[in-house]
């Protein structure tokens, strides 16, 4: 597939552009320079051509950005594997030396570059100025309000050869990774993907868009890390896009730190996706940092009790322990999300358990009414204990699996009639 890419210096409105087309808000847009630092990558279609379309970080952010050499390796690997390059530059400023000397550097990688004036919306934009960075004659827009996006389309289109691509039916697993700042979500999502996709920094705070990423089997969204304070409004709706992320998954990996104590915020992250009623596997991370993995996993197992049901696995995206088995468990728990049983195996169940035990309300049915994520009905003449339920589920999970699913019991209670 073709791939284009968005390059320009910081807060001419890239991520603003990228939104527009894929008509999403996936990427974080702020005025303040150098928001976006990983590279963000979506399918587009257009005319029946699909093509990659990739945001990248600013070119010359701010000078205390300590992660403005990460960002810049990445903007160009990104352009050096682009067929076509979308120089997009500000239409309120006119040229900058900024924008020649990125315009140079472009030159000397003998890219094929199509410029774009973003913000023509404003009255006499300096269109016809930007004709000395030697592009020809660029291609007026307003990602804001949409002016020019359809034609810039049509160029793009036109430019990458109008090569269309097939779908494919093959269903894809979504996965969103979770954790709090600094576990290493972004380690493990480059380790799943093969791909040196997200930027990986000691940092705390370092991805704040959503990164997803498609293989042949699976689409793997990194996220910024959930806490509970947040310094800014980027780090705040950096942790919107982390729980829209999770809305669109069907799997939640849930990263720990596993070298270090696991916190209130650890078991917080791991409820919210077990509420959403998301399938959950959960990442030991940073295994080559620790000597006692025996010890270590009967704490972790006793600390997580509330998730007895969910796979933990050891993991170290510095060593590649765990992570083929991390999508093993990632295909084995996306199956298990869609497992139905009869109500015939339910009625069998309940049959076997009162033949031992005595039930504690007249029980009328059991089946399930629901799959991915399950949920059970359980027709009662009087109100049932929370007990009963927790003891129901752990049998339901005993006799049919539901291995990394969590599961909802919900009661009717019909009473007769005085």
């Amino acid at each position: 597939m073709k791939r284009v890419a968005i390059v320009g210096r910081v807060n001419v409105g890239k991520s603003t552009l990228f939104n527009r087309i894929i008509k999403k808000p996936l990427a974080v847009v702020d005025d303040r320079p150098g928001v976006t630092r990983d590279r963000i990558a979506k399918i587009v279609k257009w005319n029946d051509v699909s093509f990659e379309l990739i945001d990248t970080g600013g070119f010359f952010p701010p000078e205390e950005d300590p992660l403005w050499n990460l960002v810049r390796e990445k903007i160009e690997d990104t352009v050096k594997s682009a067929d076509l390059v979308i120089f997009l530059v500000d239409g309120k400023t006119g040229p900058t030396p900024y924008d020649r000397e990125i315009s140079q550097w472009l030159r000397k990688l003998g890219k094929d570059v199509l410029l774009v004036v973003n913000k023509s919306e404003v009255k006499n934009p300096y269109i016809e100025e930007f004709e000395e960075l030697g592009w020809g004659k660029p291609l007026g827009i307003s990602a804001t309000h949409g002016y020019g996006v359809s034609e810039l389309l049509d160029t793009v289109v036109d430019r990458i050869g109008g090569e269309t691509v097939k779908s494919t039916d093959k269903t894809k697993i979504p996965v969103t990774i979770l954790g709090k700042p600094n576990v290493g979500k972004s380690s493990i999502f480059n380790a799943l993907t093969g791909e040196d996709i997200s930027i990986i920094s000691d940092i705390p705070g370092t991805t704040r868009d959503s990164v997803d990423y498609e293989t042949d089997e699976f689409i793997f969204v990194d996220t910024a890390g959930i806490k509970r304070k947040y310094k800014d409004e980027i780090e705040y709706y950096s942790h919107l896009r982390s729980l829209s992320s999770l809305n669109f998954a069907d799997i939640a990996i849930v990263v720990i730190d596993v070298s270090d104590e696991i916190t209130n915020a650890d078991k917080k992250i791991i409820s919210l996706a077990e509420k959403e009623g998301k399938g959950l596997v959960i990442a030991l991370n940073k295994s080559d940092l620790i000597k006692d993995k025996k010890a270590v996993f009967a704490h972790v197992a006793n600390e997580l009790g509330f998730v007895d049901y969910a796979p933990k696995i050891f993991t170290s995206a510095k060593t590649g322990e765990g992570i083929n088995y991390l999508k093993d468990a990632i295909k084995r728990v996306f199956e298990e999300r869609k497992k139905f049983v009869p109500a015939e195996e339910l009625e069998n169940m309940l049959y076997e358990i009162f033949s031992r035990y005595s039930p504690p309300a007249e029980i009328t049915f059991l089946k399930q009414v629901r799959k991915a994520p399950p949920v059970f009905l359980l027709g009662a003449k009087s109100n049932v204990p929370s007990s009963f339920l927790k003891f129901l589920e752990k049998n339901i999970r005993q006799r049919f699996g539901f291995w990394g699913v969590p599961i909802e019991i919900k009661t009717k209670v019909k009473r007769r009639k005085r």
